[in-house]
């Protein structure tokens, strides 16, 4: 008992102790953005832009919260990209060419998600494939298949009644918002504050470790999965109620960018350190970088060297926080 409550308290300490100048860097990096685009634009400091920013960032931030898990217990998961264009296609497929109920259709896209991240777990927790082997072969399989289904096009049709569960307004805020807003907060508390979690935090601080303490670790990271998949088919589905169309052509580009905005927020890609509120940050500084060079009227070759700049930005803070 006592081997266990040194190994399970070794991780909490390291995050607890971060809480420091560095856990600040990115919200103040955010800050001083917000400062010089509202001065470069007079269009961006108004309250209709910032909810367009938190309608951005809800499909990332969703997608987000499951690499969190991920990346906490010391995997990579390169699949959640093509989940999101499967779980969405799939909800579009089911809803318009089956004539399924929107909530079954969206039922669908979600187990279409959860079946993605099954694989994933199984392959690399059980199997012992490595997990960015893994999941890069799961996400080329979905996104072929969504691609295969579609011939490569959208697929519309769908009713209004389903677009209502994204862009329906609660309290001035879009569905898309409070959904992704619900999930970081169900994933925070899963994460930070019950034993599921303190065991994750546990496998990606120090597998052997973990494993003498008695925490099922290959069941442990199969469920880091298995969230993962949940959250990118939750996207997928509220990315198809938004735009009211499957996309299949969603892959790489969202699991690049929820991937560094994890890593921006100071989650440890080894594994064993991190906190879903700094990925939020993360996620809203990605978000703000885009809408602020849409206002701008930057070209998209130019956006994409700027994002670019944010994922160099990600590795460098990830490697001074290795060497500290």
């Amino acid at each position: 008992m006592n081997v266990q409550n040194a190994t399970v308290a070794k991780p909490l300490g390291r995050r607890q102790s971060r809480f420091t100048a560095e856990s600040l860097f990115v919200p103040g990096l955010l800050v001083v953005l917000l400062v010089a685009l509202s001065l470069a634009s007079p269009v961006f400091f108004s309250g209709r832009n910032f909810g367009q920013i938190l309608v951005q960032a809800g499909t990332l931030g969703i997608v987000a919260v499951g690499a969190t898990y991920v990346i906490i217990a010391g995997d990579l998961d390169l699949s959640l990209g093509a989940n999101v264009a499967l779980s969405g296609v799939m909800t579009a497929i089911a809803i318009a060419r089956w004539e399924l109920p929107w909530p079954v259709g969206a039922l669908v896209g979600l187990a279409v998600g959860l079946l993605i991240g099954l694989i994933n777990g199984l392959l690399s927790s059980y199997l012992k494939v490595a997990a960015f082997i893994a999941t890069l072969g799961t996400g080329v399989l979905a996104s072929g298949i969504a691609i295969h289904l579609t011939n490569g096009l959208t697929i519309a049709g769908l009713p209004d009644d389903f677009a209502a569960l994204a862009t329906g307004r609660f309290l001035g805020l879009q569905g898309m918002v409070w959904f992704m807003l619900a999930t970081f907060v169900v994933g925070g508390v899963v994460l930070h504050f019950t034993n599921f979690g303190i065991r994750i935090f546990s496998v990606g601080g120090n597998r052997d470790a973990a494993y003498l303490a008695g925490i099922r670790v290959s069941f442990i990271r199969l469920m880091t999965f298995v969230v993962a998949g949940l959250c990118g088919g939750l996207a997928g589905v509220l990315l198809t109620a938004r735009v009211q169309a499957g996309q299949p052509g969603i892959s790489t580009t969202l699991t690049l960018y929820a991937t560094a905005a994890v890593i921006l927020g100071g989650t440890s890609i080894l594994g064993g350190q991190g906190s879903l509120l700094r990925t939020f940050f993360g996620v809203l500084l990605i978000a703000v970088v885009q809408n602020g060079l849409d206002i701008l009227g930057v070209a998209y070759s130019l956006q994409q060297v700027a994002v670019g700049a944010v994922f160099i930005l990600a590795a460098c803070s990830e490697a001074i926080r290795r060497r500290r």
